[in-house]
């Protein structure tokens, strides 16, 4: 019996060591996180630092890193989608679409003037944007009840940065663990939502009156509605808040690309006009 004793004692120890070395892997990464976003510079890989990463793994990482986020100051103001595509999914291991918080202090109006020293890595999306009217705290049943709950469309530009400073090895959970490379984004003029079929929107964008992407609605997971009732219940199951005002923005129409210096101007069909510089 003490001999059964000790052993079970000794698995014991074994099984707390692997599990403090866990959660002290977790810390360190969410840690070297939040100093990287403060100072705009690089930070290792979650998954380098975070025995098997799953996605699971990676969004109680994200809730933890955007608790301590919050802490600092960050206000939460809405959510995003990312890899809404099934061949960005494919190429970073996930099993479908990812989403993650925006910021308040990310929030920039039309005309910005954006300074690429603000990043690490920026690249620029063009998305359609939502401004949600009422509080949601349980799943919505279908389109129909989300359109109620919405009250204003907008053309968007996101600017997410991939501050990750092993790109090679970059894995899909890396990307989930890091809130979805959430920075800044650019919110257009606000129409009524029952005034505008998102779902015809095309936007061609220029760089300094060269193309520079295009893309429709339909390149978010095929319907623009389909794919904010999956983010705004997505976001509902991982245990966030959803209040009056937050915005919503649903995934890349056309490429994700490099963010350049220069002067650019965004059609957005029935969404009217976005422009905004990068110097």
């Amino acid at each position: 019996m003490k001999k059964c004793a000790a052993v079970l004692s000794g698995l014991l120890l074994v099984v707390c060591v692997f599990v403090g070395l866990g959660c002290a892997g977790e810390d360190e990464a969410i840690n070297a996180i939040v100093e990287a976003r403060k100072a705009v510079k690089e930070f290792p890989l979650p998954s380098a630092q975070v025995p098997d990463l799953t996605e699971a793994k990676a969004y109680a990482f994200q809730g933890k890193l955007v608790k301590a986020l919050v802490a600092k100051g960050d206000v939460i103001s809405g959510y995003k989608a990312g890899l809404t595509s099934v061949e960005g999914q494919k190429r970073f291991g996930v099993s479908g679409a990812i989403l993650g918080p925006l910021y308040k202090a990310g929030e920039l109006g039309p005309d910005a003037v954006v300074e690429k020293k603000a990043f690490v890595r920026p690249f620029i999306e063009n998305e359609v944007g939502f401004v949600i009217g009422e509080k949601i705290s349980a799943p919505v049943k279908d389109e129909a009840a989300l359109k109620k709950m919405v009250k204003e469309v907008f053309p968007a530009v996101e600017l997410p940065d991939l501050r990750y400073s092993d790109m090679k090895n970059l894995k899909g959970t890396d990307i989930i663990a890091d809130g979805v490379g959430s920075s800044k984004y650019i919110v257009g003029k606000r129409m009524p939502a029952d005034k505008v079929d998102v779902n015809q929107v095309k936007v061609t964008m220029t760089l300094d009156g060269a193309p520079f992407n295009e893309g429709k609605a339909e390149d978010a997971m095929g319907d623009q509605w389909k794919a904010l009732l999956w983010l705004v219940n997505g976001v509902i199951e991982k245990g966030y808040t959803i209040e009056p005002g937050y915005v919503f923005i649903t995934g890349a129409l056309g490429k994700m690309l490099p963010a350049k210096e220069g002067k650019y101007e965004g059609n957005y069909g029935p969404l009217g006009t976005l422009s905004f510089t990068i110097k």
